[in-house]
């Protein structure tokens, strides 16, 4: 890789090495998302419904409402993110002292 760059070496070397965890994630958080969603359709009633079914019921027969979904999905998923965001210090601590012998 003599006088590659770092976006090429990254394709290059890095992907190859990582691009068959990365699949295995996917299709294990597809297969997960989409049993806790047919699982909260099917097991919870009109008035109590989780997260997704709640988006999906926003796509009427009318039409698809992209304003009102798009906040929906940002208000559901902004306090995981939040979350994340203020757990990071504690995480990559974690992480890399688990890696020191």
């Amino acid at each position: 890789m003599d006088g590659a760059g770092l976006l090429k070496t990254l394709w290059r070397v890095l992907m190859p090495m990582v691009a068959p965890g990365l699949a295995a994630t996917a299709l294990i958080c597809v297969i997960f998302a989409w049993n806790e969603f047919f699982f909260a359709l099917n097991l919870t009633a009109a008035r109590s419904a989780t997260v997704p079914v709640f988006l999906v019921s926003q796509m009427t027969s009318e039409g698809l409402y992209l304003a009102q979904l798009s906040a929906a999905s940002v208000l559901a998923s902004l306090p995981v993110v939040l979350a994340g965001w203020v757990a990071q210090k504690q995480l990559v601590r974690g992480l890399s002292m688990g890696a020191v012998k």
